[in-house]
Order: C-alpha cells, then structure tokens, then sequence
C-alpha cells in the first residue's frame, strides 16, 4: 500500500484512503440488526472518525464549506451509534457511586431501561440515515474538487505537511494548557480533540510516512486514556441530566449528578498530572 500511494496523484490517493474505509462503514451498517451490541455500534463509530480525519486532513483541497458539512454529517450519525455506550458507561461509574454510599439507584433503574432499547433505537436512527447516499455523493463531490486543482505535491509531501500542522496544532493547546494556573474541562477537552485528530491523521498517513511517530504515538495514547476517562464522566453526567426529566426522583438525579462532578474534578486533575509529565 505504501508504494502504490507514496506518488500517486492526490485525488487517486483520496479514493485508495477513504474507499476501503467507506465500504467497512456500509458493512458495519449492514450489519446492524436487533442484537446488536455497544461493540458493534462503537466499531462503525471508529470508522466514522477515521473518515472524519481524511475529510479534515484533505480540506485544503476541498470544497471547504462542503467538507465542514460532511464532516458534521459523519459526526452526526457517529454520536448516534455512541448512545448505547455512553448508557453503558453511565451506568458503570454510578454503580460505583452506589458502592459508596451515594443513593442513585432510582437513576440507575431509569437509565437501565434505556439501555435495554438504546442499541435497536440507534441501530434503527442509523439505517434510516441514508448512509450509503450520503457516502457514495461525499466521495464524489470530493474527488471533483481535488482533480479540478493542481496540486504541486506528491502524498508523502502533503502528508507530512499536515501531520506537522496537526501536531503543532496539539503541542500549542498542551503548551498553553500546562500554563494555566487552573486547566478547566473545556482546556482538557479542547487538547483530546486536537490529540484525536492529530492521531488519526498518523493513521490515516501511516502508509506513506516515515517510521517517525512510534514515540508520539505511545505518548498520545497515554494522553487519551486519561482524557478519555474524562470524557466518559462528561458524557455520563449529560446522559443523567437527559434521562432527569423521566426519572420519579429528583433528590437521587441530583445526588448523581454531585457524584459525577467530584469525579470529574478528580479525573481533570489526573489528567493535567499526566499532560505535564508528558510536556516536560
């Protein structure tokens, strides 16, 4: 694959990219059905963002308000397909809050009963999105705008452009991060969407750039695992503050959303310790 795509004209290499990706996502569609589980649903949202990633690492090539839409479109139905998780998850860490002592077991039981239909609900939301459509026109529309340009670069030139862009992109947000006197939840998200990106774009780019980025790459998965707890207790906390206006107990939603925010100032600061270990 990496000879095959390290001179190929841009616009080819666009399709060899992001065709194999758009034909895993049909197949995961495809396959979604009654049984499905959080996993599967969680898979095609995988390839959503690896989609995502291409979209936004040829946008200078790209119609740039189209590709913003696509972008939103595949984010979209991604979100969708990460419902059944985020229940999942919630209902984890309150199980953990119980064990504390905290009261949200009416909560739980609320949240639960949503989880039972939340898979078949986004499986549903999902096929009925028109994915097959919206892919096949994105492709399309993508592929005239880039032969419709001249592009003075091979992939592998391009390529290590963006990269470049994407990490410097993260390194300023850690920098400006780790000067903070206090780094909010809005700091810490703003740097693992940036370090979710420039990952992706390693991905994405990984079979025409040189060996460089298996450093970079241990310490951005470092840097997602605790910004991924973060995230996990963010998400929670917005499934039980859905789900209050259908629960019978308004005392216990809010002894469940106190609980997630002590442990979402518990799982900031563990992720500030690392992020400056790391930018050390």
């Amino acid at each position: 694959m990496s000879f095959m795509l390290r001179d190929q004209p841009v616009a080819d290499a666009f399709v060899m990219l992001t065709a194999p990706l758009a034909s895993e996502a049909l197949h995961q569609t495809e396959q979604l059905g009654s049984d499905t589980d959080a996993h599967g649903l969680r898979a095609l949202c995988t390839t959503l963002r690896r989609l995502r990633a291409i979209w936004w690492a040829f946008e200078p090539l790209l119609d740039e308000r189209e590709a913003r839409v696509v972008r939103k479109r595949f984010k979209r139905i991604a979100d969708i397909a990460r419902e059944p998780h985020d229940l999942e998850a919630a209902c984890g860490l309150l199980s953990r809050a119980r064990k504390t002592g905290s009261r949200v077991a009416p909560v739980m039981r609320t949240i639960s009963r949503e989880r039972r239909d939340a898979s078949m609900s986004s499986c549903d939301a999902i096929r009925n999105a028109g994915i097959d459509v919206m892919l096949r026109r994105a492709l399309a529309d993508a592929r005239r705008s880039l032969e419709a340009r001249v592009v003075n670069q091979t992939l592998e030139e391009f390529a290590r452009a963006r990269v470049s862009l994407a990490g410097d992109a993260l390194r300023k947000k850690e920098r400006r991060a780790v000067k903070m006197k206090r780094m909010d939840v809005k700091a810490l998200r703003s740097i693992e969407e940036a370090a979710t990106r420039f990952q992706c774009m390693i991905e994405v780019f990984s079979p025409v750039l040189e060996r460089g980025h298996r450093h970079t790459m241990e310490n951005l998965c470092a840097a997602q695992a605790a910004l991924g707890q973060l995230d996990s207790v963010i998400a929670s906390e917005a499934v039980v503050r859905r789900v209050a206006a259908r629960s019978t107990d308004k005392d216990a939603v809010q002894e469940a959303v106190r609980w997630l925010n002590k442990e979402k100032k518990v799982e900031s600061q563990a992720a500030v310790k690392i992020l400056r270990a790391l930018a050390a």
